[in-house]
């Protein structure tokens, strides 16, 4: 027989935050990076991972040992499970599965009690993004470079040529865990050359569909939107070779199965990798051209179409830039995070120095000398003009006007 979830108010969370005999740092710890997660909830393999604990025993044992703690002085009604065994992570989260993991989520009086103690003044937001290698097998499902059949990579190249993307669905292994929003690499298997020759992101949740042999049976997928594909057959690609040295060494390069998860200690040096091999390699499309996404506004009251563009960028490149020059305008110094707290933690767009209609297809990036961080306003009038104006140009007008 089990009894209802315990029902813990917003004071005694206050209570129980400032004794400093129950709740220890750690156990803060715990708490605050949650609260710094969107919608407040990870597994206990996320939190270990974020906050640098080796696995997700320190997370668990963290949590059981304040449950205990807080029941010896306090009178709180347990969960108990029909095995006899009580719940003691049910004190400060709600809880549910996703896959094959279990969700931990911050009950809204432990997050008002935190609030309210000053523990979350300097948090800052947190996104969660995981890593998944994904396969092609050309012995398998030849269709895609066949030259007997329309060569469907060469489509889908110069459609991420012309529009800056291309979305295409892969099966997926690690279908219980993985999100929108998570890193997606493909490696080709089976033959040579063996390696990764595309990347871009996840757009969906996983969902099922026909194999592709056309057998009657269904397999997990999710959509990928690649930024970037390169034909194996035609150009370099990132080799097996090339991966086998460092943190790169621990991680299987040619698995059995699509869509598997990338050891969080190697998905960095991959990036940094995967960067620089794309960076020296003379290819035909450049991954580093800037992609448009355009969306069309009209003023009110007049028939004028306004159109703004929205530039992304390589991770990689991107992530270096802002490391090195930091998050405040180059132009005009603003700073959202000052700003705006919490709200405005890390976000800036990144400026190119040179236009993009003069990069030819040997073009090389370089995160330091070619990028830098602009505010949104000040991006929008250093393209207001063919050429932009330079970051001195604009800086100028401002110091004049």
């Amino acid at each position: 027989m089990t009894t209802t979830t315990p029902n813990i108010s917003k004071e005694l969370f206050v209570e129980i935050l400032q004794d400093k005999d129950l709740v220890q740092p750690d156990d803060l710890l715990i708490f605050q990076t949650l609260y710094s997660l969107d919608k407040q909830e990870a597994s206990a393999t996320d939190l270990a991972r974020i906050i640098g604990w080796s696995d997700k025993n320190g997370v668990v044992g963290k949590i059981v040992g304040l449950g205990k703690r807080i029941l010896k002085k306090h009178d709180i009604k347990q969960t108990e499970r029909e095995d006899g065994t009580r719940k003691l992570w049910d004190f400060f989260f709600t809880g549910y599965y996703k896959g094959t993991f279990f969700i931990y989520q911050l009950k809204p009086e432990l997050k008002e009690a935190l609030e309210e103690c000053g523990l979350t003044e300097n948090i800052k937001p947190i996104s969660i993004q995981n890593s998944y290698l994904f396969v092609w097998n050309p012995n398998k499902w030849s269709q895609w470079t066949d030259p007997n059949n329309e060569p469907y990579i060469e489509k889908n190249i110069e459609e991420l040529k012309n529009t800056g993307k291309v979305t295409l669905m892969w099966s997926c292994r690690s279908h219980k865990s993985i999100r929108p929003g998570d890193r997606a690499f493909l490696a080709r298997v089976g033959s040579t050359p063996r390696g990764i020759f595309a990347s871009g992101k996840v757009v969906s949740e996983p969902f099922l569909s026909q194999h592709w042999s056309g057998e009657d049976k269904d397999v997990p997928r999710v959509l990928i939107e690649f930024d970037t594909l390169l034909n194996p057959e035609k150009e370099p690609i990132l080799t097996v070779d090339n991966l086998d040295k460092g943190n790169l060494s621990k991680q299987t390069w040619t698995p059995q199965s699509s869509g598997i998860s990338i050891r969080p200690e190697v998905a960095d040096e991959l990036e940094e990798e995967w960067f620089e091999f794309l960076r020296t390699q003379n290819i035909r499309y450049s991954p580093f051209s800037e992609t448009t996404d355009t969306t069309i506004t009209y003023i009110e009251g007049s028939a004028t179409q306004v159109t703004q563009t929205r530039y992304e960028r390589n991770i990689y490149a991107r992530r270096e830039c802002l490391k090195h020059y930091g998050y405040s305008c180059s132009v005009c110094d603003f700073s959202f995070e000052k700003f705006y707290g919490s709200l405005g933690y890390k976000f800036i767009n990144v400026h190119h120095l040179t236009q993009v209609a003069t990069i030819k297809q040997e073009y090389k990036v370089n995160p330091i000398q070619d990028l830098r961080p602009v505010c949104p306003n000040c991006h929008s009038m250093l393209h207001k003009q063919n050429p932009p104006l330079t970051i001195d140009e604009l800086k100028d007008i401002i110091k004049n006007g």
